[in-house]
């Protein structure tokens, strides 16, 4: 193990002086990532094509790795939703594509509900749809419009399934849905929820056709993917392939700009990166290892070197039992974590440090989190002292459950903790599962001996009561640390119910501060994305809820005429 971090350690330090050397973009200086203390260099990326009109039509060849596991929107938090977001949309929906930066968070005066008021308790939400908003041309839509009463079954048919995936936000927050007319959905809470409006927003909550699923029982066959948004699921090829079409009748017209896309099934990496550089694909994903090299043989290509996604992962523990009831052994381990290093090693010096429990680059994120910040800063001897201190002066065994299908970089990760925690004294020994094994014990039911690292929040996951509630919260299914801690429960109750931004805010730095002390979670670095595009690929606008070929950031995509497929 040793001998393989070494090794990553120099690679990491190569990778880095060879993209510095490859790069040639104009250039920003930003302070994150790079090593303690050292400003990191990053390209600019302004989009190509904001500065020219769009021209329509043409087809974006792009790749996946694995048919969805699920169609059902309601089984779960990952399979599909990327494809149900491109045939359909929340009620409402954050500021994509050009001209808005990639981390707003604001709601889109482009929602299907185009514009809503909020009662003076704050409990009753009355929102008021677009007209000539048409379903899918296909029986059993017919392109009928749709109305108010799609959006009351969506929410009622996703607080009455198990397992869907914010069914528990929605009944805790939801007393009653009316639909007085046509157009108008009037939603009253059983108590006041300051992020209601980016519940809505999440892209879990896609507002779904109800003949749809009165014809296939529900909606785990493809065929019922019928929406309204910018296209329409033409083709799905198990094993093969799946083609959109352009939605002619899209209520964003001239949205999208693409006639199509066309999706390839390519499981492995090396094939797909192969596919990229023969130009049969247009758009990849790229690990920054191979970057260098990529701008090398493909120097034309166009790529977007800071993105920062809006996922985490965490360290776990049984918080509720011993070794980990003990906050100072929480501590230990997260002091044993050097993150320069780990941003250094495994990032080539692009990433940021996720501090605290609220994501890094959220507008309700706390930069001064006090005196027990230093517990984020890598100290093996304090982190020594204290797992003594936590009654373990010869150090202590662990058992780490560990995802054996979380893919190269997650084992590398994993066994990287493994080692600096032995150096603290904290023989961490792994325990591999089978990823189904793993999230249905781990994840879902949350049964673990005494550690896990997992994913804790991803790019839906938007907004202060998922970031906090739902993860610290007593009872929750995302509280994988089972944590119930009294003092924290009211706390985290009062800052979703505070609707003042500053008065909210300040709630939120206590919460801040104080989870910063207990070390319930212990956050990895968060890595800087790079996604590449052919350079006949315009107008690509990510957004840290959504990258590459991700839901609606497709619409904005359009094709120069010299691009392949349009030949």
């Amino acid at each position: 193990m040793k001998n393989k971090i070494g090794i990553l350690l120099i690679l990491g330090l190569l990778g880095v002086l060879a993209l510095f050397a490859a790069c040639k973009a104009p250039e920003v200086t930003s302070t994150e990532g790079g090593g303690p203390g050292t400003p990191l260099v990053l390209p600019t990326a302004t989009p190509l094509g904001a500065e020219v009109k769009p021209i329509p039509g043409g087809v974006v060849r792009g790749y996946y790795t694995t048919d969805p596991s699920f169609w059902d929107p309601l089984r779960g938090t990952a399979a599909a939703h990327t494809e149900w977001n491109r045939v359909a949309a929340p009620l409402l929906q954050l500021n994509y594509g050009p001209g808005y930066d990639p981390r707003n968070f604001d709601i889109s005066k482009d929602s299907i509900a185009q514009s809503w008021e909020v009662s003076q308790d704050g409990l009753t939400y009355t929102f008021h749809l677009r007209q000539g908003v048409k379903w899918d041309e296909r029986p059993p839509m017919n392109g009928r419009e749709l109305v108010a009463q799609d959006v009351k079954w969506t929410y009622e048919r996703h607080m009455a399934t198990a397992g869907a995936p914010r069914r528990e936000q929605l009944n805790t927050a939801i007393k009653s849905i009316e639909c007085p007319d046509k157009y108008t959905v009037v939603i009253v809470l059983k108590q006041r929820m300051a992020d209601f409006l980016i519940l809505l927003a999440g892209s879990y909550c896609e507002i779904l056709p109800r003949e749809v699923a009165d014809q296939y029982v529900d909606f785990s066959n493809p065929k019922a993917m019928m929406g309204f948004g910018a296209f329409t699921l033409e083709e799905f090829t198990p094993g093969v392939r799946m083609v959109f079409k352009r939605n002619p009748n899209y209520y964003k017209a001239p949205l999208p700009y693409l006639d199509g896309l066309h999706l390839i099934l390519i499981p492995d990496a090396s094939t797909s990166l192969a596919a990229f550089r023969s130009e049969k694909i247009d758009i990849r994903t790229i690990k920054r290892i191979d970057l260098a090299s990529l701008k090398q043989t493909n120097p034309k290509v166009y790529c977007y070197e800071a993105e920062l996604s809006m996922s985490a992962i965490a360290v776990s523990f049984r918080t509720d039992k011993a070794p980990f009831s003990d906050a100072n052994l929480r501590r230990a381990v997260s002091m044993a974590i050097n993150r320069p290093e780990v941003i250094d090693t495994f990032y080539f010096g692009y990433g940021t440090e996720q501090t605290g429990p609220i994501y890094v680059e959220a507008p309700w994120h706390l930069k001064d989190l006090g005196e027990c910040a230093k517990y984020e800063k890598y100290n093996p001897e304090e982190a020594r002292r204290l797992v003594a201190a936590a009654g373990y002066p010869a150090g202590l065994s662990v058992s780490f459950a560990v995802n054996s299908s979380g893919g190269e970089d997650y084992l590398n990760y994993c066994e990287y903790l493994v080692d600096a925690l032995s150096k603290v004294g904290i023989k961490a020994s792994m325990k591999m599962m089978e990823s189904g094994a793993y999230t249905s014990t781990v994840r879902s039911k949350r049964e673990y001996d005494d550690m896990t690292f997992l994913t804790l929040f991803s790019v839906a996951s938007w907004g202060p009561d998922v970031l906090l509630n739902q993860i610290y919260g007593t009872g929750y299914g995302s509280n994988i640390s089972l944590v119930s801690d009294p003092k924290l429960d009211p706390m985290l109750k009062a800052q979703s119910e505070e609707l003042d931004p500053a008065k909210r805010q300040e709630l939120l730095n206590e919460i801040q501060r104080y989870l910063e002390c207990q070390t319930y979670y212990v956050y990895w670095p968060i890595g800087l994305n790079v996604t590449c595009l052919q350079p006949w690929l315009r107008q690509y606008s990510p957004h840290v809820a959504a990258t590459a070929l991700s839901g609606r950031i497709t619409e904005y995509m359009w094709l120069t005429e010299d691009s392949p497929a349009r030949k």
